[in-house]
């Protein structure tokens, strides 16, 4: 046989055992592990049902042997070859390449099981003891399939098979080797199969791989005293299954209680957490639960909660880290224990000594942002059999709770302040404007005052310093509307009314009465369906509308303004939009737009201070709400946004 010309990356190499290989496939489902206490190696029995179940399971279990560069035997009926290889390659195995390659080979039982018309067990493992040698000197294992069928055919009893199999056991232990026997359920009698079953660590049925807890190594079968050793099989089989289904059954009734605790929305989270102190302590069978503030650096422990009142552990409470039970937990920053402490090195520290506590379960709480805690629970009584890997799951399962709660309630403590920063910030910024627009008024009546006593005395002045003059007058002008501007902005806040039902048609209308020049002038245009009720400040929403009413008209370009202004409601908001047939905005001009005193168009093109849009948006935000946009040069542009409606209980 030659080497397979493929190469075969490290990590298949690395997977020791081809039973590993089968834990690994994606193709085969259920847990493969040796038994506990008993005989197991690399054997199984396939049971199939139809030849569709049979090459479900051994399609892929000889593919990925060629994957990992394993010799693959098979064994059938010489008239079956070919019936086979069909039925491989229809399930993705390259047969021809495998064969031509040797990686794949495939003989009869006449020439193996049924050598000379009969069955000799020692014959046949002598047959593969030589394969086992031959393929390993050159290859990775051996994987071998055999179809079971020579035995409806020979002459052979159920104790000669057994014997047979358990020779088979003793010469695949620990070597590169891995067996798969099939059965044929429709063919063999049934009595036949569950001695099959018997004797096989592992099975591979409807495509999964079973742990065989009914096995019985072929020793013990053939032995005389197999009944006995059956039956206590039998008996400890269903104790186990007993126990296990009360385990399950306990640790799904305690998590299903966990789970209402943390789940339930009328309980604050000290509540909850004292309500997980008394579900733990009645889980681990221990006296008190807590949880404390630790640094691992520092050696600090301090008690934040506990269960119960206690004499000596309370909140607030201060110890060295080392001298308590807490280190089994955080030296592993995990789920630790103490369940002995005078043989597990714990009996001189201080809560041994002081605190007469002998037992402790407890785990790491690592908190992002915070301070690290540890959530555990003690009992002055050890703990004579340990804590279960159950128990330990069941801690951790708390502990990731309470990291949660932890860290959630970090960030909405930091969000406060945040927040409480912002907003004093904002109230120092409003504060700020309103002074320093304020203060800045007496200067600009003064400079005023100055400009028209001047002007009032044109004659005497030369053209140049006449226009200079007049430069003088129209800065003066804008700087008041500055003022004013920056006046309003900082008082939206501060000076606004409170939010009460306004009816935008009663706005519309006002705010058509304060621009009836302005519309008339420019032949204008407007139409408004009939606008919904919205909560709002009735001055501030007149304000908002009339900035863009006039924008409107302002920016119509050549054309008579027609503007269109329509409401469409989404949940609890109406949008108003306004909808102008205008020159329109560039899309990447339209964010600058809000910004205060930021101007798309000069002096000369387009009057006014640049704060008319910077005050909508700052109207909407009052209104909790957006504003924005949607324009190209032009095309004209629409103006949307979004105000409260009016609750169900104000309508």
């Amino acid at each position: 046989m030659s080497k397979p010309t493929h190469s075969i990356s490290d990590d298949v190499l690395g997977l020791e055992r081809p039973l590993d290989a089968l834990q690994t496939s994606p193709n085969f489902r259920g847990p493969v592990e040796p038994l506990d206490g008993d005989f197991c190696n690399d054997h199984f029995a396939l049971i199939y049902e139809s030849s569709d179940d049979q090459f479900a399971a051994v399609a892929p279990f000889i593919r990925q042997g060629i994957e990992r560069g394993e010799h693959c035997l098979y064994v059938v009926e010489k008239n079956d070859v070919t019936d086979v290889e069909a039925a491989l390659r229809d399930r993705g195995v390259d047969v021809d390449a495998a064969v031509e390659s040797g990686a794949l080979a495939f003989e009869t039982i006449q020439n193996t099981y049924l050598r000379d018309g009969q069955f000799d067990a020692d014959e046949m493992i002598s047959i593969y003891e030589e394969v086992i040698q031959e393929t390993t000197e050159e290859y990775e294992a051996l994987r071998l399939v055999a179809d079971m069928s020579w035995i409806l055919e020979a002459d052979v009893s159920v104790e000669e098979c057994m014997t047979y199999e358990s020779k088979v056991n003793e010469l695949f232990d620990e070597e590169d080797a891995v067996a798969v026997c099939q059965y044929d359920r429709e063919a063999f009698p049934q009595e036949v199969l569950c001695d099959v079953v018997r004797v096989h660590p592992h099975l591979i049925y409807d495509n999964t791989v079973c742990h065989n807890f009914y096995y019985i190594p072929p020793v013990e079968f053939c032995d005389t005293t197999q009944p006995t050793h059956e039956l206590d099989r039998m008996l400890g089989t269903l104790i186990d299954r007993t126990r296990a289904k009360a385990e399950l059954r306990e640790r799904e009734h305690y998590l299903q209680r966990q789970n209402d605790i943390t789940a339930d929305p009328e309980k604050s989270f000290e509540k909850k957490l004292q309500a997980l102190f008394e579900l733990g302590c009645e889980r681990f069978d221990l006296e008190l639960g807590a949880m404390a503030r630790v640094d691992i650096e520092e050696n600090w422990f301090e008690v934040e909660y506990v269960s119960e009142d206690h004499e000596h552990f309370k909140p607030g409470v201060e110890l060295p880290l080392s001298e308590t039970y807490c280190t089994a937990a955080t030296e592993i920053r995990a789920a630790g224990s103490v369940s002995d402490p005078e043989t597990e090195g714990y009996d001189d520290i201080f809560v041994y000594d002081e605190f007469d506590l002998r037992a402790y379960l407890g785990t790491y709480l690592d908190v992002d942002g915070g301070t690290d805690r540890t959530f555990f629970f003690v009992s002055s009584d050890p703990c004579t059999d340990g804590f279960s890997d159950d128990e330990h799951a069941f801690l951790r399962s708390i502990g990731q709770w309470v990291t949660y709660e932890l860290e959630e309630n970090q960030r909405e403590r930091e969000l406060e302040r945040t927040v409480d920063r912002l907003e004093t910030s904002n109230e120092r910024l409003e504060q700020f404007a309103y002074a320093a627009s304020h203060d800045l008024q007496e200067p600009l009546r003064m400079v005023s005052s100055y400009l028209q006593l001047l002007d009032a005395r044109g004659a005497d002045l030369t053209e140049e310093n006449q226009e200079f003059l007049e430069f003088a007058v129209d800065g003066a002008d804008r700087m008041r509307d500055m003022i004013d501007g920056l006046l309003e902005y900082s008082r939206i806040e501060t000076r606004g009314a409170p939010l009460e039902p306004i009816e935008l048609d009663a706005v519309i209308e006002d705010v058509c009465e304060d621009l009836r020049f302005q519309l008339a002038s420019s032949d204008a245009e407007l139409t408004a369906e009939s606008l919904p009720r919205v909560e709002g400040d009735g001055n501030q929403l007149r304000q908002l509308f009339q900035n863009l009413l006039a924008n409107a008209i302002k920016y119509s370009g050549d054309e008579s303004p027609r503007i269109e202004i329509d409401a469409d409601r989404a949940g609890t908001k109406w949008t108003i939009s306004v909808r102008d047939e205008g020159i329109g905005i560039d899309p990447d001009e339209q964010d600058r737009i809000f910004d205060i005193f930021d101007r798309l168009h000069s002096r000369e093109t387009y009057d006014g201070a640049g704060i008319g849009l910077a005050l909508c948006e700052r109207i909407a935000e009052r209104h909790s709400g957006d504003i924005w946009a949607d324009s190209e040069p032009g095309e004209g542009s629409t103006f949307s946004v979004t105000l409260p409606a009016v609750s169900a209980d104000k309508s």
